[in-house]
């Protein structure tokens, strides 16, 4: 019954899809830092634009992507803006693409416009005043996942680290661009409803499969809440950092159906998320949680 309702849910999602062309003030770009932590500087992708705002070249930036239903005032970046604002100085631009996103199967057919409006606006940064493209890195949640990946591999040089957070399943197991290991230095997924609303198998360099990467402490069979528990993880591994806090350290398995069955007994040596710009990590690991926060374990 699993498969068949899987299948079903990927058919219809695929056979759905509606986008459309989205115009110039369909994907905003919300520009945060520590001046102005909580009321955005909208920017479009134009040079006019980004030269009149408060972005810093010397900065890091870190671009968020939501997903369907959501826009830059969402829960996601409720969580993700404040955690990298309090653990670095940064540049915080969080992607608004709600008008092309308020059901899923809109969102589903939008995505790769959406993910090339982001290149576009990355390649102004790059190309028009000389930002460092090492200075970039891509999290996207659910859709958004998705998203990182297109835009980073349309960028004019290599973005180091994409952060796909529960990337969606509906619609993408045949979805030419769907996210992959290709699209940045490091792909870093983290699956927190595998098979489910979340895509199952491994789509990047290292792949997380947190508690078994399909049903988390607490949430029983509620997907939602099970899908959230991926932006909160995210966003404790950033503030950890600065906090002294646990980190989720990875256990790597021999193979998907070990990470899905928890039955991984490899090395524990290499955390999910942070700070720091992974570097030669590959495979697929798992970890467990707290039920409540902090949920780390080390």
């Amino acid at each position: 019954m699993f498969v068949v309702t899987r299948c079903l849910l990927i058919l219809c999602a695929a056979v759905a899809a509606s986008g459309f062309g989205l115009g110039d003030s369909d994907v905003i770009f919300h520009l945060f830092t520590r001046s102005n932590p909580q009321l955005s500087q909208p920017l479009l992708p134009s040079i006019q634009s980004i030269m009149t705002s408060s972005f810093s070249l010397s900065r890091r930036t870190v671009v968020t992507i939501h997903s369907y239903g959501e826009s830059a005032s969402g829960n996601f970046n409720a969580f993700i803006i404040p955690a990298h604002l309090t653990a670095e100085d940064v540049n915080v631009i969080a992607v608004d693409w709600s008008p092309g996103a308020s059901m899923y199967s809109q969102g589903l057919g939008n995505v790769p416009q959406v993910g090339r409006v982001i290149a576009q606006f990355l390649n102004i940064l790059i190309n028009n005043f000389g930002y460092n493209v090492n200075l970039v890195r891509i999290v996207g949640i659910g859709l958004g996942g998705h998203a990182a990946g297109i835009a980073a591999r349309h960028v004019n040089g290599q973005i180091p680290h994409i952060i796909a957070l529960d990337p969606s399943l509906p619609g993408w197991t045949h979805h030419p661009e769907i996210l992959n290991a290709d699209d940045a230095g490091v792909v870093e997924v983290l699956h927190t409803t595998a098979g489910r609303y979340g895509y199952d198998y491994q789509l990047g360099d290292v792949d997380f499969y947190a508690n078994g990467g399909s049903y988390q402490n607490g949430c029983g069979t509620d997907v939602s809440c099970s899908h959230i528990y991926s932006y909160a993880f995210y966003a404790e591994s950033i503030t950890n950092e600065v906090n002294n806090g646990n980190q989720f350290v990875g256990t790597a398995c021999s193979d998907y159906e070990s990470a899905v069955t928890l039955q991984c007994n490899g090395s524990r040596d290499v955390i999910f998320g942070g700070l720091a710009t992974k570097v030669g990590v590959s495979g697929i690991y798992t970890f467990l949680t707290n039920f409540a926060p902090p949920f780390a374990r080390n």
